[in-house]
């Protein structure tokens, strides 16, 4: 791998003596990282090992190959970057301050919008990290990245979700709704370059500028959302100053939030920040294991309340999320519309999916890869002819019409698995 000399002159700037060591640590292979589904339990990996600042991560020690195991697609668990998983342990402990604050017996559901969410993994994190009963936005304003959300976004099951497609302006018009707001930026992606070429070609200090501008627009309509007394969020999986510090200077002294320090133990080798004194956090991958991120917390000023659920979203958003879920069901196999008795795949896969409304078939592996292929399969003869849910060791994948011979399968067409 060649990194960009202008990067390499930038990481000097900011490392000094350090940057030889991150230079090798860019060298090194991709770690391996997963996050269990604590509402799903199920998937085991013996050999994992724990990841410091999120109680339900695991380093992996290889690669396995994740798209042919059923219990990723059933939402088992996440493959996510460990670094990123930081995010559970930050709304984890926002959502205790709150409840402090609030004085009830027991955590209160709070009302959270992850404004930049696909693919979702931070998004999938925070539902973890909230009490049940919590009410998340996870919008994304690129359409095709928003299909991959609303598809990750249905495997993990918690169904108390709004996926969203809009551009972040609608959020502040919609005014300060939400105990938490996440902004995980588009950025110049600096933190992705050791495994993703991409990251390194379109690397330039244009895009630098470009991609800072962008997340400043992004944050002012974040911080109209934010409600008074509530969280904002700010994170890139960069290392430059501009899109890092000088972005979370522009939160304190432009939009006027409070710097809050999460007071990360030392043993978790996250770096503080570099000529601020805001507290920020910089994960490095000479410092800890996985791929660079930037990560900063910030209160707004004002008494907090706690949320009114049942208003946290105002009409305009209401009605675009029944427009997207009316596009959504029209994109469904034509015999799944034609049957009001099928569930969508949305409410199957949910946690509150009722399982008694269908007799189930857990299926072997060989059975359940050809199903997520969305090929015919044949199940067990005490079977009932019928609508059927199809399960692997335990977990909900789908639908299926079994007629005898052989059941036709309701999964997603675009959903399908291609790998053999």
């Amino acid at each position: 791998m060649t990194l960009p000399s202008g990067f390499i002159n930038q990481m000097l700037n900011l490392l000094g003596e350090e940057t030889e060591q991150f230079l090798l640590a860019m060298q090194q292979p991709p770690v391996t990282s997963v996050r269990m589904n604590r509402r799903k339990p199920g998937a085991e990996f013996p050999e994992g090992t724990p990841v410091k600042w999120c109680s339900c991560g695991l380093y992996l020690p290889e690669r396995p190959s994740f798209t042919l195991d059923p219990l990723l697609h059933a939402g088992a668990y996440y493959v996510q970057d460990a670094s990123s998983m930081i995010y559970h342990e930050v709304v984890t402990r926002l959502s205790l301050k709150f409840n402090e604050e609030s004085g009830a017996d027991q955590n209160i559901p709070l009302a959270l919008l992850d404004m930049c969410a696909a693919p979702g993994g931070k998004s999938s994190a925070m539902i973890d990290a909230l009490p049940d009963g919590s009410r998340i936005v996870a919008n994304e304003y690129v359409a095709k990245r928003a299909a991959i959300l609303k598809e990750n976004i249905a495997k993990w099951g918690y169904p108390n979700v709004a996926v969203t497609n809009l551009d972040s302006s609608r959020f502040a018009q919609n005014g300060d709704s939400f105990d938490i707001v996440a902004v995980d930026a588009p950025c110049s992606g600096e933190g992705m370059m050791r495994k993703d070429a991409t990251a390194i070609a379109q690397w330039s200090p244009e895009l630098i500028r470009d991609c800072a501008a962008l997340q400043k627009e992004i944050l002012k309509n974040a911080a109209e959302a934010v409600k008074p007394g509530g969280f904002l969020i700010y994170s890139t999986c960069t290392f430059n100053r501009i899109e890092n510090e000088e972005n979370a200077e522009f939160i304190a002294n432009e939009l006027r939030f409070e710097p809050y320090d999460m007071e990360f133990p030392d043993e978790w080798g996250i770096l503080k920040g570099i000529d601020t004194t805001i507290p920020v956090y910089r994960f490095m991958p000479h410092k800890t294991r996985g791929e660079g991120l930037f990560l900063s917390v910030f209160r707004k000023p004002g008494i907090w309340n706690p949320s009114n659920l049942a208003t946290s979203m105002h009409k305009p958003l209401k009605s675009h999320v029944k427009a997207d879920m009316t596009k959504q069901k029209a994109a469904l196999p034509k015999h799944k519309q034609s049957r009001e008795d099928v569930p969508d795949i949305e409410e199957v896969l949910a946690v509150d999916f009722d399982r008694t409304r269908f007799p189930e078939a857990d299926v072997d592996l060989p059975t359940a890869l050809s199903y997520l292929r969305r090929e015919s399969v044949v199940l067990p003869s005490d079977i009932p002819r019928g609508i059927v849910t199809i399960t692997y060791k335990g977990l909900p994948l789908g639908m299926a019409k079994n007629i005898g011979t052989r059941a036709n399968n309701l999964y997603p067409k675009n959903w399908r698995i291609l790998m053999q």
